[in-house]
């Protein structure tokens, strides 16, 4: 029995070392699991989305075909710019830019 139990401990500790979290979400587009070292604690992170140089290059172009066309890329979040935050102390932690498909 205490082998046994000594196999449970071994297996707890490997799955602590195994499973490991992100600190910093720069480049990742939706929310993500990460470690808050401000709360000391595991989050999923809250995403705030932003316009970027890409959602006004893109209205910039489409704007020549009509101006209707040239408001498109203002409802396309694949455009905007992205901000990850801590949902409890709002601390950032990560940033992703615009793209232009």
């Amino acid at each position: 029995m205490s082998e046994h139990s000594h196999l449970m401990d071994e297996n707890v500790v490997q799955s602590q070392i195994n499973f490991k979290y992100k600190t910093k979400l720069n480049g990742i587009s939706e929310p993500c699991e990460f470690y808050c070292f401000t709360c000391n604690q595991p989050r999923i992170s809250r995403i705030e989305y932003s316009y970027s140089k890409a959602t006004f290059i893109w209205c910039c172009i489409l704007c020549f075909c009509t101006i209707i066309l040239g408001l498109v890329p203002f409802c396309m979040q694949k455009c905007s710019s992205k901000t990850h935050y801590c949902p409890i102390c709002d601390k950032i932690v990560g940033q992703t830019d615009g793209e232009l498909c």
